[in-house]
């Protein structure tokens, strides 16, 4: 064999090396990560540690719980601002009162974020409530006036001064 043959022998044995060393150490993990990720999927026990949960899922991680009362018109609302905060919380609804009550249920451990969340909460409600009195386009109309107005008293002032 000549000096070139073995010399390109030894490259190839240098990639292949190369690339099982590639599979081995990036490929092979990840291919185990996807699997246990799969096989947790498929049986359903997915730790599920934020968001809304059923009160059953709640209680199985053994925390102590704490409860809130919720008005029944701004559920969605909340569920959003505590989703976005990452809170586990579980919803239940009272049927026996008119109009039926609502009280969330979320972990003790979480209640930094549970008031973050509902300082938010409160925050959107309030800001509602604001733009709830005048609609978008009255005050629009409102500002076109008070525009108007000023231009008109300027244009006078303009006329008096000029005369």
């Amino acid at each position: 064999m000549s000096a070139v043959q073995e010399y390109m022998i030894e490259q190839e044995i240098k990639g292949m090396k190369h690339l099982a060393e590639i599979a081995i150490n990036k490929v092979l993990p990840t291919m185990f990560d996807v699997c246990k990720g799969m096989a947790a999927w498929l049986s359903g026990n997915g730790n599920k540690q934020e968001g809304e949960q059923t009160l059953q899922e709640l209680l199985k991680y053994g925390d102590k719980l704490s409860e809130i009362p919720l008005n029944s018109d701004s559920i969605k609302d909340f569920t959003h601002t505590a989703r976005k905060n990452g809170v586990a919380f579980a919803l239940a609804e009272d049927d026996s009162k008119t109009p039926p009550r609502h009280t969330v249920y979320f972990r003790a451990k979480d209640t930094e974020s549970m008031t973050a969340a509902f300082k938010e909460y409160t925050a959107n409600e309030i800001n509602k409530a604001k733009t709830k009195e005048q609609p978008f386009k009255q005050r629009l109309n409102n500002a076109k006036e008070t525009v108007k107005d000023v231009n008109e008293d300027r244009a006078t002032r303009r006329g008096v001064e000029e005369r």
